[in-house]
């Protein structure tokens, strides 16, 4: 009966996904521009050619899994943005089943799930997200999923299935962008945990082997058809120009134009005459160049980076001249994050989680920070650990009710 209960509950919440996200996109009705037309394009051209190339003619400075998921869909249905935006709404849902799933193995209770499901169906930056072609719609569940086998991973007693599919769904994030390669880390501590668990060496070393064999399938035919595409076998050539943007005599720790940066003069007319993997390789080489020659500068533009990831985005009076329901909407969403960071925080450091959870929970959030130092920060880049806070923020709460309830029961008693 419960279990009934929470799956009409959950197909009620992911309704309402679905009609919000619809409302919010009829509403804002945005425009196909920057990285969404390069994704559209890099789909379209798949699904319709069988070639994978952005909008500059580009294979792999994009990151490829978001349009490799559009691309069947495009070819089933025909190369739209309703379609595409059919595909967030789908991953959307997803998204809302995976952090109830999360939620569940958490708390080992039906309540946590539903709350943890609406909190994210309600996130303001995941219908924003929903409303454009952006690779967060595909990262978002792609994380919830990881995160899921890894706390199931150092409970199983056969640990070589979610093994197994986290190393197939780490891949796929990577694809999907780079900055999920440290996400592993969670993952290491669940076999960590394993090992303790199961008393010898055998288990961690089994499912080991079943992350690699995961991860190989799935990045392995990626690799492939870069080598095939542009010389060699990369995950991106985007990196090496993040890379570049977060270390050069300009970089000021956010995005900033490669047009004002001292490569940027002819920009152009090189990365043409290179081609994607040489001008990547130049990039590097000056990134890694003026780092070693300003390391103090480098290290403060990386402590400015860790913070400006979970510096809030608040709105600003000229936010407010532009669009006073937009900036106010905003101001709303502050007031959210602010909440789930601190609840999140709360349970991660205090008893909203048991210790092994937390452990993982707590290395992959750690692993995802870490990571953009590297390069620059926005405010969209940490969306697809959200939900990850969004679950910890629940569990904290509904442990705080339970032991509200259980402390009235016995006061009554």
């Amino acid at each position: 009966m419960r279990d009934r209960l929470l799956v009409a509950s959950l197909v009620a919440v992911s309704l309402l996904t679905v009609v919000v996200r619809i409302a919010a996109a009829l509403v804002l009705d945005q425009t196909l521009a920057s990285d969404p037309l390069a994704y559209f394009t890099m789909a379209r051209g798949l699904a319709e050619q069988g070639v994978l190339a952005d909008n500059f003619g580009q294979h792999a400075f994009y990151s490829a899994g978001y349009p490799l998921v559009l691309a069947p869909f495009f070819k089933l249905f025909g190369s739209s943005v309703p379609v595409a935006l059919a595909v967030n709404l789908l991953l959307s849902v997803a998204g809302v089943w995976l952090v109830a799933a999360l939620g569940r193995a958490l708390s080992q209770r039906n309540d946590t799930p539903v709350w943890a499901a609406l909190a994210l169906a309600l996130w303001l930056p995941g219908i924003w997200n929903a409303t454009l072609l952006a690779k967060e719609n595909l990262s978002t569940p792609l994380l919830l999923g990881l995160a899921l086998c890894a706390v199931q991973l150092a409970r199983s007693p056969r640990p070589a299935a979610p093994a197994l599919l986290a190393g197939l769904l780490w891949s796929a994030s990577l694809i999907t962008g780079g900055s999920a390669l440290l996400l592993c880390a969670g993952v290491a501590v669940a076999m960590i945990l394993l090992w303790r668990a199961s008393g010898g060496v055998s288990a961690p070393l089994r499912a080991g082997a079943c992350f690699a064999v995961g991860a190989v399938l799935a990045l392995s035919p990626w690799l492939y058809a870069t080598n095939q595409m542009v010389g060699r076998p990369v995950l991106s050539t985007n990196a090496a120009f993040n890379l570049y943007l977060g270390h050069n005599p300009a970089a000021t720790g956010r995005f900033i134009s490669i047009a004002d940066t001292p490569l940027g003069a002819d920009w152009e007319q090189t990365r043409l005459r290179l081609g994607e993997v040489a001008n990547a390789d130049r990039l590097q080489r000056a990134a890694i160049g003026w780092a070693a020659a300003h390391p103090a500068d480098a290290a403060r533009l990386a402590v400015r980076k860790l913070a400006y990831f979970w510096q809030p985005s608040v709105p600003d009076a000229s936010d407010f001249a532009v669009s006073r329901p937009v900036a106010t909407i905003r101001l709303f969403e502050t007031v959210q994050y602010a909440a789930i960071v601190a609840l999140a925080a709360i349970a991660l450091f205090g008893q909203g989680v048991g210790r092994g959870p937390a452990w993982i929970l707590g290395a992959m959030l750690l692993g995802y920070w870490v990571i953009h130092a590297a390069a620059y920060v926005i405010p969209r880049y940490r969306d697809p650990v959200m939900p990850l806070l969004i679950v910890l923020a629940t569990c904290q709460v509904v442990a705080w009710a339970r032991r509200g309830a259980q402390s009235e029961l016995a006061h009554a008693g």
